[in-house]
């Protein structure tokens, strides 16, 4: 059974939906509970005891999630019980609770939040670091085909973190940590196709860890 933590808020934004259809799409006897953001807690993520755990993307800038409303889900991510994996907001989620700087790719027009600011979009190339093989790559090529959709970008490594993937764009597109079970993805493997069916190879190899 899978948790996957639906990390918008009042149900903006479709990455919890699409993320539970593409696991359906490769198990699809698979058991999903979603369940909000703000409910997680080490209690619940014990008394539910799923096999794996998936951070959604996010609907709103950072700054607009309160510091109590994520105390739970950080504390979740940084004892690591089970395969965590963050996807997109879930990426830099993962990066926000070991204190690393999220923020947006750049500001190209005057707003505030998400207006006015650069947004990577569409399938995109990603490069794997292959000094840093990851077992959520195994089978994939150097070169990757996903799709991204985010405005905002992890600025830099939380402690213990390498490196696995990369793009022009930004620099820091897939992490994990060194000794923990913690998988992050800054695109949407979820959002794969017959044509860019690299995203589902990422979701498979992470259901097998």
């Amino acid at each position: 059974m899978i948790l996957l933590v639906d990390n918008t808020i009042e149900g903006v934004g479709s990455s919890p939906r699409e993320i539970r259809a593409a696991l359906q799409r490769i198990e699809p006897d698979l058991r999903v509970v979603t369940e909000p953001f703000q409910n997680i807690t080490p209690e619940f993520v014990k008394m539910l005891s799923p096999s794996h755990v998936i951070l959604s993307g996010q609907s709103h800038p950072w700054d607009q999630y309160s510091s109590q409303s994520l105390a739970g889900v950080f504390y979740v991510i940084r004892q690591a019980r089970q395969p965590i994996l963050g996807v997109c907001g879930g990426h830099q989620q993962m990066a926000l609770a070991f204190g690393a700087p999220v923020d947006l790719i750049e500001r190209i027009a005057p707003g505030e939040g998400y207006e006015g600011a650069f947004r990577e979009r569409g399938y995109s190339e990603v490069e794997l670091n292959s000094e840093n093989p990851s077992p959520i790559f195994e089978g994939l090529p150097e070169k990757l085909t996903v799709w991204e959709s985010h405005c905002d970008e992890v600025k830099e490594l939380p402690p213990d973190f390498v490196q696995t993937a990369s793009n022009s764009v930004s620099s820091i597109q897939a992490m994990e940590h060194a000794s923990l079970p913690l998988f992050a993805v800054q695109f949407h493997p979820e959002l794969f196709d017959d044509e860019h069916a690299h995203g589902r190879v990422v979701l498979e190899n992470f259901l097998k860890i």
